[in-house]
């Protein structure tokens, strides 16, 4: 089951609704900033495994719910759907090959099994499961390549295929809608073509707020010394002309993409080191009545942020965990922002868990081209020793006692993805024996094993804080952030 939940939403299961079904899951995957050849797969398999369902189920699911999200640091998608329970569809699912000859019919099923092989199908409360298991590749980068001529594109691909993922044009303008909507690590572009030449190509790309420094290379059989020129003066940033010569083009694409990444490098540094603190240090231990929360991160002001309001006038304490997807400056920039405006919210008397996530669902869906989402849990801890966990995409809280350990699984994931919420608290009352931990994901990309759940319940709660926090970890690149909560 998936443990950190980024997105879900449920649809009526029918043909007519399958559209929409792709839709928002292209919506989706660009708004996590999947790659695109991932993003086709989930709205692929989705597609498929849906109208499997509409043609053969015994009792036809009224709905869907889809899932992405993270357990053991491993990305996963879910469909769950409410019709009758059908084991035989896992068998068909791995007993499917793709045919040797081409074919348009009975492709679904083949198509599934090849891009998510690894999947489990299961009946729980009366619903049935089929989990992906996402293939962890290292995502190649990905060039958008325009040329109205068929066979330069074929040449590109054949050229090409091997190590980068292609995003083949033969039309600027529909190149064009394309990268307003989607990201592309490199364009390459004829220069003369009918409708638009390279160079207005160009400034019409550089026009979107995400294109305005993306490396761009020239291809033509036009090697006059104007043209060259021209070329230089635009900064275009590398000018190859026809015939293509492979190693020539793979040298210089490799080139243009570690220059352009050691620029972006050098400037998030120099970025970095002028940005300043915007949370003191946190204390690493809070007292409240007999209740104890400890309290470590690492390291402070970057992706991760914390606030805490006391009980003050009969309200209840309230903390809140954030973590802004993603790394480096942009993701501390982001956290900046986010911790200062959910501060301006407390401030103005805002403190309703419920109304704190709808408002930052809002700002965050009318942001244009947001691409850094935040996950977040919001902690109540009322007079009765009880505790409200609301979490919006953050790693499932885990609940230990002596005898017993449960993972909180319910999460109305990443706020910015649904128009709609469903916003309900998980209530843990604090008895001697129970602590509640809470953690951002840099905690869990070493996956926290249940022999290591285990172990931890033999021992007091102070040092189940200790233990998970000096876990080995597999990265330093995520910041982590742990909140342990006991009496």
């Amino acid at each position: 089951m998936i443990n950190q939940i980024l997105f879900k939403q449920t649809f009526c299961l029918k043909y007519d609704n399958l559209k929409t079904i792709r839709q928002w899951l292209k919506t989706q995957s660009n708004k996590l900033n999947l790659s695109y050849e991932l993003s086709q797969h989930l709205i692929l398999v989705c597609n498929e495994y849906c109208v499997n369902l509409l043609s053969h189920q015994e009792l036809t699911a009224s709905h869907v719910e889809l899932k992405y999200g993270l357990r053991n640091n491993q990305a996963r998608f879910e469909i769950i759907d409410n019709g009758s329970h059908w084991q035989a569809m896992k068998e068909r699912i791995s007993a499917a090959t793709l045919p040797k000859e081409p074919t348009c019919n009975k492709l679904g099923l083949a198509l599934i099994n090849t891009y998510f092989p690894d999947f489990k199908y299961y009946l729980t409360n009366s619903q049935n499961i089929i989990e992906f298991k996402l293939p962890q590749k290292k995502p190649k980068p990905q060039l958008l390549i325009v040329d109205d001529s068929p066979s330069q594109l074929a040449l590109f691909s054949s050229f090409l295929y091997q190590s980068y993922q292609l995003i083949l044009f033969s039309k600027p303008c529909e190149a064009l809608e394309w990268l307003s909507h989607n990201r592309c690590d490199m364009v390459i572009t004829d220069l003369h073509m009918p409708d638009i030449d390279g160079f207005n190509f160009r400034d019409k790309v550089t026009e979107l707020n995400h294109c305005q420094s993306l490396p761009f290379i020239f291809i033509s059989a036009d090697n006059k010394d104007t043209t060259l020129l021209e070329a230089a003066r635009a900064g275009i940033d590398d000018y190859l002309t026809k015939p293509l010569n492979k190693e020539k083009l793979l040298t210089i694409l490799k080139r243009v993409l570690k220059r352009h990444s050691t620029l972006a490098s050098v400037f998030e540094k120099q970025l970095l080191a002028q940005m300043t603190p915007y949370q003191s240090e946190f204390p690493s231990q809070i007292t409240l009545r007999d209740i104890t929360i400890d309290i470590d991160q690492y390291p402070i002001n970057q992706g991760d942020f914390l606030l805490y309001r006391k009980p003050e006038n009969n309200k209840p304490a309230m903390l809140i965990l954030g973590d802004n997807m993603g790394h480096g400056p942009l993701a501390k920039a982001n956290g900046i922002g986010w911790f200062g405006y959910i501060a301006g919210l407390l401030d103005a008397g805002i403190e309703s868990p419920k109304e704190i996530c709808e408002i930052l669902n809002q700002q965050l869906i009318a942001a244009p081209n947001n691409r850094h989402l935040i996950c977040l849990m919001i902690m109540i801890i009322d007079s009765n020793n009880t505790v409200h966990i609301y979490n919006a995409g953050m790693p499932a809280a885990l609940q230990l006692s002596h005898d017993k350990s449960i993972h909180l699984e319910e999460n109305m994931g990443l706020l910015g993805i649904n128009t709609q919420l469903t916003i309900e608290p998980q209530l843990i009352t604090l008895t001697k024996d129970v602590s509640l931990h809470c953690y951002s994901d840099g905690i869990t990309n070493q996956p926290i094993t249940i022999k290591q759940i285990n172990q931890l319940t033999h021992y007091k709660a102070k040092e189940r804080h200790k233990k998970i926090w000096q876990k080995p970890q597999r990265s330093t690149i995520d910041d982590k952030t742990l909140i342990s909560i006991y009496r």
